[in-house]
């Protein structure tokens, strides 16, 4: 019985499947006879016809996987996330791989894609979310093997405020501009975090305040990770502040705008700005209060793991990625070392080895 095998394409499966169909008896075919038949089966049914083809890998392409992973999962994301990876796919993935089908994103073409961005040009860290984002939408199995390289980052240090920087923006702050600018800098908040907070939020028994939400966009979000959930102790000077500017409420938003909206982070980066350039402070933003009252705690040897907890990181890693040393910190700290080399003291011997005879 000759039989005729071939590969043809299955709607939504990555991999062509095998078929094999009988042809007819040995003793009544000739293998010529028998091949013209499959040929002609293979035209009656399509199988090498563009249109076959299109049929087949339509419910696999890009552009419908990334339609079925934002409805089930993007969806199930915190909205700036989703902002953000939605802005990727319309900018980069879509109009590069939207017909393709999900199995033909090879490494090779990742490799390609990783390379006209660089050449954009675009940041490397930029570059990772957009490579991270494709790899979400098209799952592990689809790219598990791909062997890609991405651009190096260079080292950069963020930028911090020092005690100081702090000390002349808190001063330099009117209203509750001066209040947001001291709980940024006293307990180190993230800017959307200042923003969810209620005055229930804030023990002023204790000196405690305890983070359950964040904001987005002048909406209330959950916090940023479940490390952010969390309760940051404060100092007496910021009970003080925070007092004053609470008056005996006992509840509702801690900050709002002038017309009753919450306190956005942008809203916090311009006023910031604008402080900053009136004092003559190198640009920074909200988060180098973070990055400065990381390095204050660190300096004045609170524990890592507390400042770990009070600042919501989930690892010390990150947290040591937050501390910065200014150059005087560093000398002090050298110079109060109680070990210092000893100058190695000259090698004697009664021994002569040159003793004239």
């Amino acid at each position: 019985m000759w039989h005729g095998r071939f590969y043809a394409d299955v709607a939504g499966q990555a991999e062509r499947k095998h078929m094999s169909v009988p042809l007819g008896l040995v003793k009544e075919l000739t293998k010529s006879e028998a091949r013209r038949k499959l040929q002609a089966m293979l035209q009656d049914l399509g199988i090498n016809t563009a249109a076959h083809l299109e049929q087949a890998v339509h419910g696999m392409t890009f552009r419908k996987q990334a339609e079925w992973w934002k409805e089930n999962r993007l969806s199930l994301m915190k909205e700036s996330t989703q902002h953000v990876m939605t802005g990727y796919l319309n900018k980069y993935l879509l109009p590069r791989f939207a017909a393709l089908p999900v199995a033909d994103i090879d490494g090779k073409r990742a490799q390609e894609f990783i390379t006209e961005l660089v050449r954009a040009p675009l940041a490397p860290k930029t570059i990772q979310t957009v490579v991270g984002t494709l790899k979400l939408v098209i799952g592990k199995k689809a790219w598990r093997d791909w062997d890609v390289a991405m651009p190096r980052q260079e080292r950069k240090e963020q930028r911090f405020f020092t005690p100081e920087e702090m000390g002349r923006i808190i001063e330099a702050g009117l209203g509750k501009w001066k209040v947001i600018f001291t709980l940024l800098a006293g307990t180190g908040i993230r800017g959307g975090e200042c923003g969810g907070l209620h005055v229930e939020d804030v023990n002023l028994t204790a000196n405690t305040i305890t983070i359950r939400r964040g904001s987005w966009h002048g909406r209330e979000t959950t916090p940023k990770t479940e490390a952010a959930y969390r309760v940051i102790n404060f100092d007496g000077g910021v009970a003080d502040v925070l007092r004053q500017h609470i008056a005996g409420r006992t509840g509702g938003q801690l900050f709002t705008t002038q017309v009753g909206t919450l306190v956005t982070t942008d809203l916090i980066r311009k006023k910031l700005q604008a402080t900053l350039r009136r004092l003559g402070i190198p640009k920074g933003g909200a988060h180098a209060f973070r990055h400065g009252r990381v390095s204050v705690l660190r300096a004045h040897g609170v524990p890592d793991d507390l400042v770990k907890e009070w600042v919501g990181h989930s690892s010390l890693k990150m947290t040591s990625r937050y501390t910065h040393f200014q150059d005087a910190f560093k000398q002090q700290a050298v110079n109060g070392l109680v070990i210092s080399p000893r100058v190695p003291k000259p090698v004697t011997s009664n021994l002569s080895f040159y003793e004239a005879n």
